[in-house]
């Protein structure tokens, strides 16, 4: 009984969709559903929607032109990567993450200089004012860019690319085929649509399924052809990674001039205070989540984040080359050693700053002719017939007007 249902329910499966069945056995690929993708409801998954609709629009006009969608993902990762560096996001990480860098040898010094925690604190806000550092201006840029990734996430995941492939490796299948079967998009079932690209293309030999006696694994299927992406994606992924983390490295010299000028170093690190040695710790977690991920994302999506990872790494290494802070030891030991302002100090100081802005802001525009205005009002103050005894006769002048 289960070897007759075994044999019969893949074919049954097929029917539901003969639509789809159809199109592909004539050649022709199924249209995407723009509007599937922004009338959730749901504001944050109608703006990734709407990241995916552009996505997914630019793809398809790119593969119509020039015949391969695996070439068009490719150049729209490109498109992306050009368009973040010309509004100036790449620049402002990169360049968040050296200054921070920069700093790390000069934070070092503050904690030994001032064991006080306030005073510590004090002291790390007059740095970042000193050298205008935004300490999270190497992170926002990359909040900024999750809604463009969950964005081709799910425009890679659509039913137009259904058939369609890269050197034979059919762009819509994940390498676990099982684990996203139920998830679709634009009202077509991701399970019907796999077993029919399967059955029209003939695949059934692409299809590895696992054994149920191992564990975790067992009872699913994979597509084999996609494990070389996931090999790709993987190295890529760590690859960004070490560039990043030698990126977050002091410079060398730099840091052994400084260390020997402070009188420091002997002094051993702290390794929570290290930021090399965070990045260090949360990259081993990345390395858990990136090859979960690597058999979670379809085939398409992991060319695109391929390309994707190659790029960064090749701009982290050109625009990480570039000096964006001068730091002079001489200068930063004697402000080291001066004491941070107290909290009364720096309440006054604001309080100053008020008020000068309160004065500026109610002095009245001075010309040329202040001198006679003020020689004008002094005479209307001292009137020669005024004996102090009583109200004044005289007329009173009007106003002179300011031009």
């Amino acid at each position: 009984m289960m070897n007759f249902l075994n044999i019969f329910t893949p074919a049954f499966m097929l029917q539901s969709l003969d639509k789809i069945r159809d199109l592909m056995s004539r050649g022709e690929s199924l249209a995407p559903d723009y509007q599937a993708y922004v009338s959730t409801g749901n504001f944050f998954n109608d703006m990734i929607g709407t990241f995916a609709v552009f996505f997914l629009f630019t793809i398809n006009k790119l593969g119509e032109i020039f015949g391969s969608y695996g070439l068009a993902i490719v150049l729209t990762a490109i498109i992306v990567r050009l368009l973040l560096y010309v509004v100036g996001l790449t620049t402002a990480q990169i360049r968040g993450m050296k200054s921070m860098q920069s700093m790390q040898p000069v934070m070092r010094a503050i904690q030994h200089r001032y064991p006080d925690k306030q005073q510590q604190g004090f002291k790390t806000m007059d740095l970042y004012s000193k050298y205008k550092i935004n300490p999270m201006a190497g992170c926002l840029p990359m909040l900024v860019q999750m809604p463009i990734l969950f964005g081709i996430y799910r425009a890679l995941y659509d039913q137009s690319f259904a058939g369609h492939d890269m050197f034979g490796i059919q762009l819509l299948f994940p390498v676990n085929v099982t684990s996203v079967r139920s998830f679709g998009m634009g009202g077509a079932d991701m399970a019907d649509i796999i077993d029919t690209v399967v059955s029209v293309d003939k695949l059934q030999g692409s299809m590895l399924h696992i054994p149920a006696s191992i564990p975790l694994l067992g009872g699913s299927t994979w597509y084999a052809p996609a494990l070389i992406l996931v090999v790709l994606y993987v190295a890529s992924s760590f690859w960004m990674q070490k560039v990043m983390r030698d990126m977050n490295q002091p410079d060398k010299k730099f840091e052994e001039e400084f260390m020997t000028a402070m009188k420091m170093k002997d002094v051993p690190r702290d390794p929570t205070q290290d930021a090399a040695e965070q990045m260090q710790r949360s990259m081993k977690f990345m390395n858990f989540i990136i090859i979960i991920f690597a058999f979670i994302f379809s085939a398409g999506a992991l060319l695109y984040f391929i390309v994707q990872n190659t790029i960064m790494v090749l701009e982290y290494k050109l625009l990480a080359s570039r000096k964006y802070i001068d730091l002079d030891i001489a200068e930063l030991k004697a402000w080291i050693n001066e004491p941070p302002q107290s909290q009364e100090q720096r309440m006054a100081e604001a309080q100053a700053k008020r008020d000068a802005l309160l004065t500026k802001a109610g002095e009245p525009a001075e010309d040329g002719n202040t001198e006679k205005n003020q020689a004008d009002d002094a005479g209307e103050d001292d009137d020669p017939d005024d004996d102090g005894s009583g109200p004044s006769l005289k007329r009173p002048r009007k106003k002179r007007r300011k031009r």
